[in-house]
């Protein structure tokens, strides 16, 4: 079985296990046999916005206006093709597989253009995306929902000057205004001695 790793830096001959800083993962090496799933992956950013559908079939969805070509235009990437092996265990995660030791590069395939890339999946039937315009309006209120939830878990409004941070705050206002509110409204809660 091929299994795929994107990333935006070319010439890997091994991939070592690392750790991802904001989603709490183990230090493994992360592959997938889904084209698209890897392609997704091969620009680094705070959030890799996809599912699966019932029948298996995996989507992006914009959590923002024009996130899919903000985030992927004109970055390119590198996609590795790695033989699997028994010790890559798969996750609950369709597709995906990991291994917490290094992996040999069997191919590196350069990708120009990860949007390119991404729309010709899209073209192909491999991918579907769920542009921001499409979503209903339940939709959008969960993703504001949700990105308050991520600002408040991860402590973020304590430490505005993070990169998350940041970057919560500059794509998702809406929701770090959200988590502010309910940050004040606890805390004067607290302090008014309401049990």
């Amino acid at each position: 079985m091929t299994l795929y790793h994107c990333s935006p830096t070319p010439g890997l001959k091994v991939l070592r296990p690392s750790v991802t800083q904001y989603f709490g993962k183990p230090r493994q090496v992360c592959l997938t046999a889904s084209l698209p799933m890897a392609l997704l992956y091969g620009i680094k950013h705070f959030e890799y916005a996809y599912g699966y559908t019932r029948d298996g079939r995996i989507y992006y969805e914009e959590y923002f206006p024009n996130a899919l070509e903000e985030l992927y235009r004109g970055r390119s990437a590198s996609l590795y093709l790695c033989a699997g092996r028994g010790d890559m265990e798969p996750t609950a995660i369709p597709n995906e597989y990991v291994t917490g030791v290094e992996v040999s590069v069997a191919e590196e395939r350069p990708i120009p253009d990860v949007l390119a890339a991404l729309l010709e999946q899209e073209r192909m039937g491999a991918l579907k995306i769920v542009r921001w315009e499409e979503m209903g309006e339940k939709r959008r209120r969960w993703i504001v929902r949700a990105e308050a939830d991520t600002i408040r878990e991860k402590k973020l409004l304590a430490r505005p000057g993070d990169p998350f941070a940041r970057y919560l705050r500059g794509k998702y206002p809406e929701s770090w205004a959200l988590a502010v509110r309910e940050a004040m409204e606890e805390q004067a809660e607290h302090e008014g001695g309401t049990p």
